[in-house]
C-alpha cells in the first residue's frame, strides 16, 4: 500500500483509522513530479471538512429525530441512533485528526531522522587505511 498522499489514485479510496480500500483502474495521475506535500496537505484539509460536514448532519437528522420521537411521546429510541452514530463520528475524528499526530508521515520522517541521528553517534566510519590501524 502507498504511504498516506504519496498518489492521486484514479478511483474510489475509502481510507480509515481502520484501514482503506480502493477501487479503481490502479493508474495514478501525475507520477512524474507535482507538489506532493501540496497534495498531502489538500488529502487532510478534505479529511477534516468532511468530518466537520458529517458532525452537521449529524446534529440536524438526529436533532430532527429526536424532535419526531418527542412529538409522537415514544420511548427515546433517538439516543440507539445519536449513540452509534456518534460511535462512527469518533472513529472519523480519530482518522482525520489523532491519528496524523500518532502515526502520520511526519512522525515516520521525524522517528527516521532519530534513527539515523542515533545510528551515526554510535558508529564511525573509517577509511579502509585507518581500519587496519584501529585493530
Amino acid at each position: 500500500m502507498v504511504a498516506d498522499g504519496d498518489d492521486e489514485f484514479e478511483g474510489i479510496d475509502i481510507d480509515g483509522p481502520w484501514g482503506g480500500v480502493r477501487i479503481g483502474s490502479g493508474r495514478y495521475r501525475d507520477r512524474d513530479g507535482g507538489d506532493r506535500e501540496l497534495r498531502r496537505i489538500r488529502r487532510r484539509v478534505r479529511q477534516r471538512l468532511d468530518f466537520y460536514r458529517h458532525i452537521v448532519t449529524f446534529g440536524v437528522v438526529v436533532g430532527g429525530l429526536a424532535l419526531l420521537d418527542w412529538l409522537t411521546g415514544g420511548g427515546w429510541w433517538v439516543q440507539w441512533v445519536a449513540g452509534i452514530w456518534g460511535a462512527i463520528l469518533l472513529l472519523q475524528f480519530i482518522g482525520a485528526f489523532i491519528s496524523p499526530m500518532l502515526w502520520g508521515r511526519e512522525v515516520e520522517e521525524r522517528m527516521v531522522r532519530r534513527e539515523v541521528e542515533r545510528r551515526r553517534g554510535r558508529t564511525t566510519v573509517l577509511p579502509p587505511d585507518d581500519r587496519d590501524r584501529a585493530t
